[in-house]
């Protein structure tokens, strides 16, 4: 029997997590089938395969800023409606073209790059819209069980994604893609949260100093400063080891690919246990204690990989070393989600959110890049040693900011900018 206050007796937000939870779970397939597509479907290269990729990379480093300060000055839940039904139009040509015999490897860039710039905006759009679904005591549920869907579709979407292409093709697992992205369409025309009415700007502000008043506010906020500052640092280290950890479970402790995939897929399940136990852990620690410890658990589980020997030994211990990083990640990302929307005021919030995002983006290339650089220096054991090194910085920063007393946190509504 589900709780008196719980969101799930509530329609409204519950329309809107099924429309986000099924989208989310397309979204999470597109990674997968755009490659297959472009490898098996039209026997790509390398060099071709990766581009198709990198296609969908680039909006989030050119227009994650610029979005979010454009989106500030419209209805946060028609731009999400909007950039839905044209992220599943953009998708939908993919099958379009394969049937008329007109897909091609630039036809493929094209769709990969729309269809991630205007997921992009549904995403911005998405974080500012939850405080006008939710009471502000609901938001900690609200963002445990968005994050619930987010974990549950990476899980699930690179698995659908692999069994549609083998039965349908990857032309065909793209339109059915694009449905989760209409079904988020029709699910957000039909609430109506208490959205109130956007600021409009005045003549004076343009894109650019808009984009640096957001900037300025978040240099401005201890808070705000701070968990960007963790979410760069993470992010960047977390890309460093990712980028070469396949390798080393490869070469170093011998495991095949299947061993590799079993264990990363059993271990996002920590994901999804970690959404359903965030709101509990919140209540029992409060927001302060669960960010430090959900931050400090970061460098000793990522570095349990070092300990490790090949056997089914070190296959148990890394799946459960993985699941309690990822459990506590989500943790920090649904309490950290929650502190950002309090502290940000209602007018610059999607810049905000826009920012945290773009430099989480744009460190990710750059930090894969240094871990296989470092790599060649050192080997894979060492490049891995200074990326788990590299995140003790993380806690570090935490432990001395005012998120000691994230309790504490305020509530700006509107600040005047130019």
């Amino acid at each position: 029997m589900m709780p008196k206050g719980s969101l799930l007796r509530d329609r409204t937000f519950v329309k809107f997590w099924s429309g986000q939870a099924v989208s989310l779970t397309g979204s999470a397939m597109i990674p997968v089938v755009m490659p297959l597509i472009a490898a098996i479907a039209l026997h790509a290269s390398g060099l071709e395969a990766s581009a198709v990729s990198a296609a969908s990379l680039l909006p989030g480093m050119l227009f994650m800023l610029p979005i979010g300060a454009i989106i500030e000055d419209l209805p946060k839940r028609l731009v999400m409606m909007w950039a839905d039904l044209a992220e599943s139009a953009a998708l939908v040509v993919v099958p379009v073209l394969w049937w008329a015999d007109l897909l091609s490897i630039p036809a493929l860039c094209a769709v990969g790059f729309l269809a991630s710039t205007f997921g992009i905006v549904s995403q911005v759009a998405n974080q500012a819209l939850t405080p006008y679904l939710v009471r502000k005591d609901q938001l900690i549920e609200a963002n445990a069980k968005l994050t619930l869907a987010e974990s549950t579709a990476t899980s699930a979407g690179p698995a659908a994604a692999g069994f549609l292409v083998a039965r349908l093709g990857g032309p065909a697992a793209l339109g059915i893609a694009a449905i989760g992205s209409f079904f988020s369409a029709a699910t957000l025309a039909v609430i109506r949260p208490q959205e109130p009415p956007p600021e409009r700007s005045g003549p004076e502000r343009n894109l650019y100093r808009s984009i640096l008043a957001g900037l300025h506010f978040i240099k401005g906020n201890a808070v705000l400063r701070t968990l960007m500052a963790i979410n760069a640092v993470d992010n960047f280290f977390l890309a460093w080891i990712q980028a070469i950890l396949t390798v080393y479970l490869l070469r170093s402790l011998h495991w095949d690919s299947e061993a590799i995939g079993l264990v990363l897929g059993i271990a996002a399940l920590g994901g999804v246990i970690g959404s359903l136990c965030a709101k509990r852990l919140h209540d029992l620690l409060g927001t302060s204690r669960l960010l430090l410890l959900a931050v400090s658990a970061g460098a000793p589980t990522e570095a349990v990989v070092l300990l490790l020997e090949p056997g089914s030994a070190g296959k148990v211990i890394a799946c459960a070393a993985q699941s309690v990083a990822i459990f506590f990640t989500v943790c920090y990302s649904v309490t950290s989600r929650t502190l950002r929307q309090i502290e940000s005021p209602d007018n610059m919030r999607t810049r905000i959110t826009a920012a945290h995002r773009w430099v989480s983006v744009a460190l990710l290339p750059v930090g894969a890049l240094l871990g296989g650089l470092t790599s060649s220096a050192l080997g894979l054991y060492g490049a891995i040693a200074c990326g788990c090194a590299g995140l003790v910085v993380a806690p570090a920063l935490a432990w001395v900011s005012p998120l000691r007393h994230a309790e504490n946190a305020s509530s700006p509504q509107v600040v005047k900018t130019s």
